[in-house]
Order: structure tokens, then sequence, then C-alpha cells
């Protein structure tokens, strides 16, 4: 298979641009044809004109996935045929790594896959959690009810990553900020002062000569520690890789007070969320497991969960390998058990999901409530440090001049 891009003329006379995956020239040719194209141009992409996708900056979001899931539920809910569902969804997404993929699914449907194992070969784009969805809903022949409920549980999780995303941004910014205007500070502010004490021959106080001595430091060395903290930044950011790194970090996100406990809220929301749309579409308890476990969003409660699945698989239920865990709040596997014991495990981890996320969006709210005094406190203790430890040897020179 490869991609042609073309520029043609469609049947209202307006001029269009495009790619096509096709065998061969011939073929892409055809295919767009039969469209009633009138072509200008075509040609196959190489290095020289292949657009330049970078994977990290064109990643594929849980709003790109609501929006994809969203569109193809309304389109299928309205009569539309998949094949057609598909071929209006390609030319309105905006995601290049979507829009490759959605191309791929129109034509392995249209070769007479299936849609679920079009999506398997294309597990970069398309999670398990939707894959599995989509399957289910072939078997029972309600395609369109699954993509309804997947556009609702995406929506869910994009309206969750931005509150824990707003959590953590907000001091991020205000720190470097901070930082910035520290070193500028301690870079061409304070060394003015540097050549006037040595001039006069002021005897400094222990915290000036700290100051100063910083400040020159910085302004002689900045180029070594910019290097410095950008290959720490790369070995830990490597390291993080890892999945010794992975599970530390996750676990001391854990522990830091506040963050530690929207990270865990927001774990909880996604397993409860996850879960009660694998076991509402009919999946069962053991593969749901398996598939949740991968998007709790934190490597070390992943790592735990490999237990409860185990557990599960021997004929367990759920709630007590969950209480075992000793990582979810009591409330967790009470919720569970009641739900077994009652029959209504979905509803009861929907109920869990809803709680949790309120409890996500209550944190942040605090969390942004407390830090932003905090913040002005500790900048105006910092600045005042440094102000204070070059006005007192003025004061000092003052006195000394007055008492002479």
């Amino acid at each position: 298979m490869a991609e042609f891009f073309y520029e043609a003329i469609n049947s209202r006379g307006k001029r269009i641009k495009g790619n096509v995956i096709a065998n061969d020239l011939e073929t892409a040719l055809s295919q767009l044809k039969s469209k009633g194209y009138y072509i200008i141009d075509i040609g196959e992409k190489n290095l020289f004109n292949k657009e330049i996708s970078i994977k990290f900056l064109n990643k594929v979001s849980s709003k790109d996935l609501y929006l994809f899931c969203r569109q193809l539920a309304t389109l299928l809910e309205a009569g539309l045929t998949l094949l057609t569902s598909l071929e209006v969804i390609r030319n309105q997404l905006s995601n290049k790594r979507l829009v490759k993929a959605v191309n791929n699914l129109y034509e392995d449907v249209k070769k007479g896959k299936t849609l679920s194992e079009s999506m398997m070969e294309n597990k970069d784009v398309f999670p398990d959690l939707l894959i599995n969805m989509v399957e289910a809903g072939e078997v029972s022949g309600s395609l369109d009810n699954s993509f309804e409920k997947m556009a609702y549980h995406f929506e869910k999780d994009m309206k969750l990553k931005q509150k824990v995303t707003n959590a953590l941004m907000y001091p991020a910014i205000v720190l470097l900020v901070a930082v910035i205007v520290l070193n500028l500070l301690l870079i061409f502010v304070i060394p003015t002062f540097v050549g006037l004490f040595n001039d006069l021959g002021v005897e400094l106080p222990p915290t000036t000569k700290f100051i100063l001595s910083t400040s020159s430091f910085i302004k002689n060395y900045w180029l070594m520690l910019l290097i410095m903290i950008i290959l720490i930044s790369i070995l830990i950011n490597i390291y993080k890789k890892t999945p010794s790194g992975s599970i530390f970090f996750s676990t001391l996100k854990l522990k830091i007070p506040i963050i530690g406990n929207i990270s865990l809220n927001a774990s909880i929301a996604r397993f409860s969320r996850t879960l009660s749309t694998l076991i509402d579409a009919g999946v069962p308890l053991v593969a749901a497991i398996d598939t949740t476990k991968k998007l709790l969003g934190n490597a070390y409660i992943e790592k735990q969960f490999e237990d409860v699945a185990e557990r599960v698989k021997g004929g367990e239920g759920l709630s007590r390998p969950i209480e075992d865990l000793e990582i979810f709040p009591t409330l967790v596997p009470v919720m569970i058990k009641t739900g077994e014991e009652s029959g209504t495990l979905e509803e009861m981890l929907t109920k869990l999901a809803d709680f949790y996320e309120n409890e996500v969006e209550n944190s942040v709210a605090r969390l942004t409530a407390v830090f932003e005094p905090v913040m002005i406190v500790f900048l105006a203790l910092i600045v005042g440090f440094m102000l204070a430890s070059i006005i007192l040897p003025m004061f000092k020179l003052y006195g000394n001049m007055n008492l002479g």
C-alpha cells in the first residue's frame, strides 16, 4: 500500500486537495475517478513531498477520539453505512495521525474486514478499550450504541485530564516565573552593587556575601548550569521510560501532598469509568480488568493490578483483591462488593467514577485557592531576603559615615 497526494476538481467544480491510499497509481486514479473527480495532479508521497509528522506533537488525544466516536455514532444513528460514515469523517478530522488511521480503516472495511480487525492493526492510535467496545458492538449489532458510549467515556476522560493538568500547570508556571525573575536579579541587578561595596571597603554580613557569591557564580557559569539542567532532564526522562523508573516516579507522585491525592482520585475515576463501560458492553470481567489496568495513568498502581487480574482469573470476586491492594480508599472495595452482591456492579462503578471525578475537581479548586497566597508569601520572602542582604550594608555604611 502506498499513499498518493492529489489535486482535483469535484463534480461541483470546486478545486480540492487530499490523499488517497492504494496499491498503485492506477488504483488511486480509479478510486478518484469513481467519485467523479477530474484529476489535475497526482503523485506518490516520498521523502521530498511527504508531510513531516512528529508523533509527540501529533499525538491522538482523548479529545480527538471523542470527536471521532461522537461523529461516527451520530452518522450511524442517522442510518448511514459504516463505509460511508468513515468516508465522511476522514475529511473532517484535523489530527493527521488519526486521519491516516481512519483512511486505513476505510480501505480495510471496503475490502471486507471488520472495523475491530482494522483497528487492531492501528493500535498505536486506537486503544484496547475502544477496540473491545467496537468488537462487542459488532457482535451485538449495536455499533452505533458502542460509539455513543465511547464518546461519553472519552469526553469524561478528556475533562478529567484537563482538571489534573490545570492543577499541575498553575504551580509550574508560577515557579518558572519565580525562577526567571530571581535569576534576572542575581545576574543583572545584584552585580551592580559588588563594585560599590568593594570600592567603599564595607564589611559585608554573611547573608550579603552569600547573595553576591551566588550571583557571581550564576553569571560566570550560567552556560554550564544550563547544560547540566538539560542533561539531567534528559537522563530523568530516559529513566522515567524504564519500568523501574516509571514505577519510582509514579510512587513518588502519589506521595506528594495534595498532588498525590489528585493523582490517586484520577486513577480511581479512570478505573471505575473504564471498567463500567466495558462491563456494560458485555465484555467478560477478566478481559475488562486486563484492558482497564493499562489505562490507570499510574505505573505503580498498574503493577499492583497484575495480582488483581490473576486472582479474578482464579475465581475470586473483584472487591477482595481491590481491598488487599491497600492503595484505594475503603469506599472503593465497599462499593464494588455492594455491586457484586446486588448484581449492579456496572452501576456502582459509574457512581464511583462520578464521585471521584467530583473529588478531583474539588481538589483542584482547593489547590488553586491555597497555592496562590502561599506562592505570593514565598516570593515575597525570597525577594525580601535578597533586598535586605543588599540594603543592610548600605545602612551600615551610612551609620559609619555619621559616626565619622
